[in-house]
């Protein structure tokens, strides 16, 4: 005789509350493609800046931004993305893009409104969408984020911008093939739907 009691029945499976929209983050459930970049925007003595990497999912991609620093001049470099005065902070670089049908996304500062962009019918904007993801992240070495991007590009070339609030940093462009974004997001991995 067994000494525990047997285990009531699990509760049904909740329903899926809430689903975010397609245009506000990568898809969910999916493993993106990846897509190599390997653009060094700038190179300096003690601050590095990269685009490494795309991340394209069926719905737009993410761009992962590098920033590693000197490690012969570690509190120095990192001096330069950190604000002066006030609570250290550091400086949240800007990423932009630019399609090649002219439209662009990410110009103005900061990352909000997104609920005042002019949408279709179905709730989609009309325009590219840029906002950070969550995640990333860094030490002394070097620091790591990524945006994500809505829609995927049109084809031909697509301008990818990053600018750094700091006068030692200009800002720097990578131009990509919008077509081989689109063409990588069929290879992404829809793990569950």
């Amino acid at each position: 005789m067994p000494f525990f009691e047997p285990l009531p029945p699990p509760p049904p499976p909740p329903e899926r509350a809430w689903a975010p929209p397609a245009w506000d983050r990568p898809s969910e459930g999916i493993l993106p493609a990846v897509l190599a970049v390997n653009a060094l925007l700038h190179e300096g003595e003690d601050v590095a800046v990269a685009i490494d990497r795309l991340g394209v999912y069926p719905n737009g991609f993410t761009v992962s931004l590098v920033i590693l620093f000197n490690p012969h001049t570690p509190r120095e470099a990192s001096a330069l993305l950190h604000r002066v005065g006030g609570p250290p902070m550091l400086l949240w670089p800007r990423i932009g893009v630019r399609f090649a049908d002219g439209r662009t996304a990410g110009r103005s500062p900061g990352f909000g409104a997104l609920q005042q962009l002019p949408k279709d019918e179905h709730g989609i904007p009309l325009e590219p969408v840029v906002r950070t993801t969550s995640g990333g992240g860094g030490g002394s070495g070097g620091w790591r984020t990524s945006a994500w991007v809505f829609p995927l590009p049109p084809e031909g070339p697509l301008e990818i911008f990053v600018g750094l609030e700091t006068e030692r940093l200009a800002e720097s462009s990578v131009t990509l093939d919008g077509s081989a974004v689109r063409a990588a997001s069929a290879h992404a991995k829809v793990l569950w739907s």
